[in-house]
């Protein structure tokens, strides 16, 4: 049953960076000159995306273990809930990125400044599904007081 608080522990970890990124780190990239805003978003979305993408992985496979342990219908909303950061970013936030990743930042104006709103409204979503994952998550642990005994 150490699966769940694994899962717990991740999914806590990936909201964690998520919030962060949603309430300090964009609101302060978009207080910035467009071109300065593009140049540190390129580089902070390569680095961010390869971490949350394995934090939302690992916790997902380890919510999916701790539901087949336990039958904990929790565990499997929270494994869910991890993993549709994935779809979301592929299907809903690709094309996003793709414009702003092919953008070069000494020509940015108010077009990657557009694209860059949309994308910090569209990072909200990934903060909410890592948020209901991780209290998912947590019911789930709490349900089971033994669990982590």
């Amino acid at each position: 049953m150490l699966a769940g608080l694994i899962a717990l522990m991740l999914a806590a970890t990936f909201t964690g960076a998520a919030v962060y990124v949603s309430f300090v780190e964009q609101p302060a990239r978009m207080l910035l000159e467009p071109e300065a805003a593009l140049a540190q978003w390129q580089p902070s979305y390569k680095r961010g995306a390869v971490m949350q993408a394995g934090l939302a992985v690992v916790a997902f496979l380890a919510g999916l273990t701790a539901w087949w342990q336990t039958g904990g219908a929790l565990f499997l909303a929270g494994a869910a809930f991890q993993i549709l950061p994935w779809p979301w970013t592929l299907l809903v936030i690709l094309p996003t990125n793709k414009a702003l990743l092919a953008m070069n930042p000494a020509q940015a104006g108010p077009e990657s400044r557009a694209l860059l709103e949309k994308w910090g409204r569209l990072h909200a979503m990934r903060t909410g599904l890592g948020c209901a994952a991780t209290l998912s998550f947590l019911m789930a642990c709490l349900t089971f007081p033994a669990f982590g005994a």
